[in-house]
This record gives C-alpha cells, sequence and structure tokens, in this order.
C-alpha cells in the first residue's frame, strides 16, 4: 500500500504553475512596477486612457498575442477602474503571475517618454 501511495504521490507532482523570477531580474520588477504606478494614477486623473487600453487588450487577444486567461484578468482589472483602491491592489499584486503580465504590459503608450524617464530617474 505504501508503495502505491509513494508512486501516486510521484505521479501527482506536478511543475508549478507559474516560476519564480530570477534574482537578476528583481530590479527590472522594481523599475515595472513603479512605472505601473504612475500608469495607474495617470489613467485615474484621465478615464478616457482607459477606452485605449481596452481596445489595445482586444487588439493583442484577437491577434492571439495573449492567452485567455491573460485577456480576461487584465479585463478584470479594467472592470476596477471605478473602485481605485481595488484596481491598484489588482494591478500591484506581487504574485509571478502579475510580475509577468507587467513585463507585457497593455499600459503602453500612458506615459510619455519624459513621463517615464522621469519615474525611473526617481528610483
Amino acid at each position: 500500500m505504501s508503495l502505491f501511495n509513494s508512486q501516486r504521490r510521484t505521479k501527482l507532482k506536478r511543475k508549478p504553475q507559474y516560476e519564480k523570477v530570477p534574482v537578476k531580474d528583481i530590479g527590472i520588477d522594481h523599475q515595472i512596477l513603479y512605472l505601473h504606478h504612475a500608469m495607474a494614477e495617470k489613467c485615474l486623473a484621465r478615464p478616457d486612457l482607459f477606452i485605449d487600453i481596452q481596445a489595445r487588450i482586444e487588439m493583442r487577444y484577437n491577434a492571439k498575442q495573449m492567452s485567455y486567461g491573460t485577456y480576461l484578468t487584465w479585463l478584470s482589472i479594467l472592470e476596477l477602474k471605478d473602485m481605485p483602491e481595488h484596481f491598484k491592489a489588482a494591478l500591484f499584486e506581487k504574485s509571478v503571475k502579475m510580475r509577468n503580465m507587467r513585463r507585457a504590459t497593455v499600459f503602453t503608450q500612458v506615459l510619455t517618454e519624459e513621463e517615464r524617464v522621469a519615474v525611473i530617474n526617481s528610483l
């Protein structure tokens, strides 16, 4: 019986759903997180920017540049735009999944180059 359970446990062991981020990428993730803070603040101050972001999500999904799960996650985050604290909590979540999603963000073109450089220089 114990041999059977041991074999069964071996078969049930699965690869973790999300891989850990290498230590060298922590600095990059820190910059990306701060850029997202600036982008979130700007979007909340100018809600018209959310229209472009939603269009970008649809375009990337239709072009098969993102998975269905990623598509649903981004749309779910945008649904929280009327509740700023929940919106920010979802966008700044510290899970590996969200770190990876922020690396392929849909919030491109929200900040001007000058704003982006100012955020990075402030770190």
